[in-house]
């Protein structure tokens, strides 16, 4: 599942999740349009938040034509 999926499928706003994950509104803005990838450090607190319904396999869906 994608992370904006999930979002929308628990009625939660870009700014409630950027509060829980302690980054700001852009910053999650930018990881569902793929303007960024989250880091690491990142990808694991979003599978903790969403108890595992957004995983790196999700990520690498989003950013498969990322080049670094």
């Amino acid at each position: 599942m994608k992370f904006q999926e999930y979002l929308v499928s628990e009625g939660l706003r870009q700014a409630q999740a950027a509060k829980e994950l302690k980054v700001t509104q852009p910053t999650v803005h930018n990881w569902i349009y793929g303007k960024r990838p989250p880091s690491g450090m990142h990808m694991m607190a979003i599978y903790k938040y969403t108890k595992g319904k957004v995983a790196l396999k999700d990520w690498c869906e989003v950013f498969n034509d990322y080049s670094a």
